[in-house]
Formats: C-alpha cells, structure tokens, sequence
C-alpha cells in the first residue's frame, strides 16, 4: 500500500487512548499533552491534503466498524467517482464496498465499472453502529454491499 493509514491510525488511538486515560485519573498536564498531540496530528493529516484525509477518513471507519475493507456508504455524487477511484489506486486500496443506499446506486457503481473497477460480488460487512440495551454494548448493523477490486 502507498499510505500509513494503519501506522496513523494507531498513533491516534494511542493519543485518544492517554487522553482518556488522563482523564479518568484526573491529570491535567496528561490531558493537555494528548490534546496537543492530536492538534500535531490533526496538523500533520491536513497537509496531507483532502483526498488522503477522505480516505483515512473511510480507513478509519472501517477499523472501527471491523470491515475488511473501505466502505462507501454516504451518496457519491457521479463527478467525484474518477478522482475516489484515481485516489484509492494512488494510495494502494485494491478492494473497496459500495453499500449506499441512497437512489441511483446502480448507476454510481456502473460508474465504478467505467473506471476500472471490477465487480467481484456482495458482501455482508458491518453498517451504523446501534445501542443494544440486551447486551450493553453497541453493536454494528449488517448491511449488504457491493464488492470491488480497483485496478
């Protein structure tokens, strides 16, 4: 891959990681180096630019959620396909979901098609998180995408 997403984004849960822990002890200073920490890193990813930021973004979502791979979820507006996909091939992303559910999906994934990208199937990856008052804990919903490889 042609990112450090994974390297990223352990840096930042180990930042919100001594925040939170700054926090549950009470310590001031521990709270305001891990503030100033994430202003660095917040600093750090904008000069990365926008596009890199997005796909982080997506990255990020799916560690958290535990998919396999990066999920297009949100609309996709049919001027933004090229540049998305043109990104994920600079960055090394080789598979990508579309699970939006929004109108016109198919037209938008035709548009995946025409830029290269190949329809491998469906999947069942994880979806918004939910409060589940029977277990105590958030648990994700199962929604069905589209599976592709970025050529």
């Amino acid at each position: 891959m042609n990112n450090n997403f994974a390297e990223e984004y352990e840096i930042r849960k180990t930042i919100e990681a001594a925040y939170q822990l700054g926090q549950s002890k009470g310590d001031q200073a521990m709270i305001e180096a891990a503030q100033t920490s994430m202003k660095q890193f917040n600093e750090m990813m904008v000069q990365k630019g926008e596009t890199y930021c997005t796909v982080y973004k997506l990255y990020t979502e799916a560690q958290v959620r535990g998919n396999a791979y990066l999920d297009l979820r949100e609309n996709i507006w049919d001027r933004d396909v090229k540049a998305l996909i043109d990104a994920f091939r600079e960055y090394g992303i080789d598979h990508l979901t579309f699970s939006s559910g929004w109108t016109s999906t198919v037209e938008t994934a035709w548009l995946f098609l025409q830029n290269g990208c190949k329809l491998e199937g469906m999947v069942e990856l994880h979806g918004d998180p939910k409060f589940s008052f029977t277990a105590g804990e958030l648990e994700y919903e199962t929604v069905h995408g589209y599976l592709f490889s970025v050529k």
